[in-house]
């Protein structure tokens, strides 16, 4: 019996806005683990959050010298979509089969994220792109159509029965679009449009990115769903 209603109604529960289950068996053994399926869990940014931020470029910084970050949105759903992948591996344990939680912590403890490359053998986003929830910005992010890059995610990797779909990961649209690249202050970005065989560090250098929100908020899709959100709110 197939376990994804049961899945989408904890998760629900837990807070998450979207819940996907996406085939991975293809992936080498190594991005993987052997696992054949992931779950894809994810909470949205509040509209009030980008505007927020998008009015106040200094808004990270500021955080940090106030020393405010865990009252920062993002990081609060950071740690949420974490706590929710923890949550369903355990879940998906005690009913005999077993998962995966790639949450920040359990990467690290178990050796998958390393810390000098910055990176794990599976993003989230490119479990997402497999599900066909959007395309890899200039920015190194997930692009939606519907929220832009204003989400949160995790994944949890598991052989429990569940039906998945998989999708090839979407062109990208960012076109001749430059936003984030322009408005990258220490010029992280390097304006490179995403294909399926583009590298991350042919759109980004890790180490130079500061993680001060701009270009998240900032890309048009992002502020596209914004404008929508206050419009649907207005007609209410």
């Amino acid at each position: 019996m197939s376990l994804e209603p049961e899945l989408i109604k904890e998760l629900n529960d837990q807070g998450a806005d979207f819940v996907y289950f996406v085939d991975i068996s293809h992936l080498s053994d190594e991005q993987n683990k052997q696992y054949p399926a992931a779950i894809l869990m994810g909470v949205v940014l509040s509209p009030g959050y980008i505007k927020k931020i998008t009015s106040n470029p200094d808004y990270v910084q500021d955080m940090i010298h106030n020393n405010q970050i865990s009252e920062d949105e993002f990081d609060q759903k950071e740690m949420a979509t974490d706590r929710m992948a923890d949550y369903i591996a355990s879940y998906i344990t005690a009913k005999g089969y077993s998962a995966y939680s790639q949450s920040e912590d359990n990467l690290s403890s178990t050796g998958f994220y390393d810390e000098k490359t910055k990176s794990s053998p599976l993003p989230h986003k490119t479990i997402a792109g497999l599900g066909g929830l959007g395309w890899i910005g200039k920015h190194n992010l997930l692009v939606t159509p519907e929220f832009g890059s204003a989400i949160s995610m995790c994944t949890v990797l598991t052989d429990a029965p569940i039906r998945t779909v998989l999708h090839t990961p979407g062109k990208s649209l960012c076109g001749e679009c430059r936003v984030c690249v322009d408005i990258c202050s220490p010029k992280a970005i390097k304006g490179k449009e995403w294909d399926i065989s583009t590298s991350r560090d042919e759109l980004v250098d890790v180490y130079q990115c500061t993680t001060c929100l701009k270009c998240l908020v900032l890309c048009p899709w992002t502020q596209d769903y914004v404008q929508r959100e206050s419009i649907d709110n207005k007609k209410r």
